[in-house]
């Protein structure tokens, strides 16, 4: 009998021991987790005490605490991404990722065991993407005009520079000295992922993309006539208003090279209302921009619309009357194109920190999905690249570095609204651009040198 009694309590000592050890692992390594989680209520409420830093990828601080309250050593360089935390309002990314960068200190009993064995509980800090050599390089480029600018890591979707004027302090919201609700709303908003515009010429990088899919190709011959008129409306005028070449033909790269409006709106009507909304659906119109602070959604009217409206499909096919996108979304396509096709997951915090400098956790890059064919996302970087060597984007050029590219200069929604799109290095794309002012003009004069300055604080930071 006492030997079955020993039997038994030995029994019950090493269920409690293998319960032990399971409650500390779970205690240890998922607590963080359960605390993070925004379905954890005492979380939701508990948002007090410090917090850490925001920094860039090349170790400058964005955000940080100084006393009781946040302070933005950057300013109004990266309010719109960044956003402000006044203890009772958040946004941007002090608002998305509060709880990553909270103190670990509380009264948990995983806490309690990192105290015991003398792990630092101080707040994690965040390192973003961006790159703050970048991010000034596009501030500068905008200067006082109203725009945006958004670089990418084609390869990863990490966004490089995040740009938005004009802009806010949001050290007088930390202090106090300004509410959220006092801010003008023209510096209020983000134009990177909020504002839509008509996307203008850059649009005719799509429309290229559906005509290569049904069987065009670069020297495929188009009429080259000084204007179009569509069944049942009005006359679309090239830039100029002449021919874009001989007046005879021209071909379809040449097309692109000088962004020929009357090859483009024709084609559209050729090609028809499904096929280019079909295709600019596929690249993300009418679709959420999978960003974790959201932004507006890309317009295309519906295929059958168009199909009844072909002044409407016309105009559509040079990026015009009710086609409007956001810099990010257009971003996103060029950076696609950059990567053969294929679209990554944009993300901007790349890292996790322990007050010791340690990695706590860092970016997982994902394949969001293809956007393009191979060969058609070949076949656009071919002739981007001649965009940028000979034709409206030769002011996107960079020395020592081979960038491609797509004028845009859109004329409708209070334009003229000044577009670029393009990446770099050609032959092993790094970073796709956008860039747009708004009332700023033309696209090649206007945004393509933006483009350029911020193309070379990226290959000077690169080449350190």
């Amino acid at each position: 009998m006492t030997a079955s009694i020993r039997s038994v309590a030995y029994a019950f000592l090493g269920l409690l021991a293998i319960t032990a050890v399971a409650l500390t692992i779970t205690a240890t390594h998922a607590g963080s987790n359960y605390g993070d989680d925004p379905r954890n209520l005492r979380s939701a409420v508990d948002l007090d005490g410090p917090r850490g830093r925001l920094l860039t990828a090349d170790g400058v601080v964005v955000a940080e605490d100084a006393g009781d309250i946040r302070s933005y050593p950057r300013g109004s360089a990266y309010a719109h991404l960044v956003g402000y935390d006044n203890g009772v309002d958040r946004t941007g990314l002090e608002s998305t990722r509060i709880h990553e960068i909270l103190s670990r200190e509380d009264e948990s009993l995983a806490s309690l065991l990192v105290q015991l064995t003398g792990g630092d509980l101080g707040p994690p800090h965040l390192r973003l993407t961006i790159v703050d050599a970048m991010q000034r390089a596009a501030i500068q480029g905008l200067g006082d005009r109203t725009g945006a600018v958004i670089a990418i890591d084609p390869t990863t979707g990490a966004v490089l520079a995040y740009a938005s004027t004009p802009s806010f302090d949001p050290n007088q919201i930390a202090n106090g000295s300004l509410s959220g609700d006092e801010i003008d709303p023209m510096r209020a908003v983000d134009r990177v992922a909020h504002r839509l515009l008509p996307p203008g010429s850059t649009f005719k990088t799509i429309v290229a993309a559906a005509a290569l899919e049904r069987g065009a190709t670069s020297d495929t011959r188009y009429d080259d006539a000084a204007s179009y008129t569509p069944p049942g409306g009005i006359a679309i005028n090239n830039a100029g208003s002449g021919v874009c070449a001989d007046g005879v033909s021209i071909e379809f790269l040449d097309a692109m090279v000088v962004s020929c409006n009357v090859v483009f709106a024709a084609l559209a009507v050729e090609l028809g209302a499904d096929a280019i909304v079909s295709t600019a659906e596929r690249l993300g119109f009418n679709a959420p921009i999978p960003w974790e602070l959201g932004g507006e959604v890309g317009v295309i009217p519906s295929a059958q619309s168009l199909a009844t409206d072909i002044p409407a499909l016309a105009q559509s096919g040079i990026g015009e009357r009710d086609v409007r996108a956001t810099p990010f979304l257009m971003a996103m396509i060029a950076a696609a194109i950059a990567n053969d096709g294929v679209l990554m997951a944009p993300y901007v915090v790349d890292a996790r920190i322990a007050p010791n400098d340690a990695v706590i956790s860092g970016a997982n890059p994902y394949v969001l999905r293809r956007l393009f064919p191979q060969q058609t996302a070949s076949e656009l970087r071919a002739m981007m690249r001649e965009v940028v060597l000979r034709g409206t984007g030769t002011a996107a050029a960079v020395g020592g570095l081979e960038v491609a590219g797509k004028t845009g200069t859109a004329e409708g929604g209070g334009g003229p609204h000044a577009w670029f799109i393009g990446f770099a290095p050609f032959d092993s794309p790094r970073i796709a651009i956008a860039v747009v002012v708004e009332g700023g003009g033309s696209g090649g004069r206007v945004a393509a040198p933006i483009a350029s300055n911020v193309l070379a604080a990226w290959l000077s930071a690169v080449s350190d």
